[in-house]
């Protein structure tokens, strides 16, 4: 219980540190060389042996380090349950200003499995659809033992809500991870706070609790998430956590499982209003989730970042299980373009 207690009061005290330190004007000094690292979940790019061990445990978009040069990742996520599956495949490229600053520009497809078939002689349906064009832009900064990641995303509608999984309006989204630069005793606890105008899929530092969601939404969106990871021998890393999303005034949901115009629905039982209309208009109550999130990482594949996670939605009562593989190109086009960073 000790340890549980040390843990919880790092994760409360991380963001006042943080947020003390940057109230002083204070000059920021050179910071040596890192990389992205991973942080909480799986989107990761390559571990490098200089990394400290706080480095080897973040899970993002990141590069293989954070040197300045063109960045490059394909990332595979995936969540199902008996209600469906939806995946999607992300293509991502980067360029690292400096140490700290970035940019992304991404394309992520679609593909869903859904047992809401308009097809009478099948009893599931497969749809391929593109999903929205991004651009993030990402800072990380460390001081005094605290690790900040900054990221904002914009996306912008390729089209209708009904040819593609978009909610047919531009998103933007602000997420920030905040850890201490190095773990206490093998654990690295946590805090992550962000705010959007709709359920954007994060591809940098991605979370297992929005990997695979059945659905969008359109409407003011705060989340939190707090959580540990832990290292172990062999690659390997587990982490756990607790997330909460509170919507504010009106919301939209837009179903990625049953098909515009469709009168073939499922049930309306646990809030599932994703799964009994294509487009569902209403209060905060429709959207505001809450539960918790588990995982494992392997990390010793060359260039390849994997992770199974299961979640449990206490709004919705489901649980999901989700993966993501993460393929770090950036040594690869770093090559192609002669570009090897500095």
């Amino acid at each position: 219980m000790k340890l549980i207690h040390f843990v919880l009061a790092i994760v409360l005290l991380t963001p006042c540190v943080a947020s003390a330190k940057f109230l002083k004007i204070i000059p920021v000094p050179h910071l040596p060389h890192r990389s992205k690292q991973k942080s909480s979940t799986p989107k990761t790019k390559e571990e490098s042996p200089s990394k400290s061990p706080a480095a080897a445990s973040k899970p993002s978009i990141a590069s293989e380090d954070d040197s300045s040069g063109p960045t490059a990742y394909v990332q595979l996520q995936a969540g199902g349950n008996r209600q469906g599956i939806v995946s999607s495949v992300d293509i991502n490229l980067g360029y690292n200003l400096t140490d700290h600053f970035g940019a992304d520009i991404g394309l992520p497809i679609f593909y869903v499995r859904s047992p809401l078939s308009l097809v009478i002689s099948t009893d599931w349906d497969t749809e391929t659809l593109l999903g929205d064009p991004y651009i993030d832009l990402h800072y990380k900064l460390v001081r005094s033992g605290v690790s900040l990641t900054t990221v904002l995303t914009g996306t912008v509608p390729a089209s209708s809500p009904e040819r593609i999984y978009t909610t047919g309006r531009a998103g933007v989204d602000w997420f920030n991870h905040i850890e201490p630069e190095k773990p206490i005793m093998r654990i690295t606890p946590f805090l992550n706070l962000g705010v959007a105008n709709s359920t954007i899929n994060r591809y940098y530092i991605p979370r297992p609790y929005s990997t695979g969601r059945p659905y969008e939404v359109f409407g003011l969106m705060g989340d939190g998430e707090a959580g540990a990871n832990i290292n172990l021998p062999y690659g390997l890393r587990i982490g756990a956590s607790g997330y909460g999303l509170l919507p504010s005034g009106n919301q939209k949901v837009f179903s990625r499982l049953v098909t515009p115009g469709s009168s073939v629905v499922g049930v309306l039982t646990n809030n599932r209003y994703y799964f009994n209309a294509f487009e569902t208009t209403g209060t905060q109550a429709i959207d505001r989730d809450n539960g918790y999130s588990g995982w494992i990482e392997y990390t010793k594949l060359r260039k390849v970042t994997l992770q199974a996670g299961f979640t449990h939605s206490v709004h919705y009562r489901y649980n999901m299980i989700t993966l993501t593989v993460n393929f770090n190109g950036t040594s690869l086009i770093r090559t192609i373009t002669g570009k090897t960073g500095n």
